[in-house]
């Protein structure tokens, strides 16, 4: 993957290493889902800047 970078308008290639990353840390943000669902436990997120717990329904509340 790559990008251009504003300054110089070319082309910079993305580090695989990072690519690598971002996509087992989504690959272990969707296991921490299952698991939690399968244990009947919310989990517990930032969404916009609030801490809060997503239900296995999806419904999202505020952490007290």
């Amino acid at each position: 993957m790559s990008q251009k970078t504003k300054e110089t308008g070319k082309r910079k290639q993305r580090d695989p290493d990072l690519a690598n990353a971002e996509i087992a840390i989504k690959r272990a943000a969707q296991k921490a889902r299952e698991n939690a669902r399968k244990a009947g436990v919310p989990v517990v997120i930032m969404k916009n800047g609030e801490i809060v717990e997503e239900t296995d329904t999806g419904q999202i509340r505020p952490v007290h």
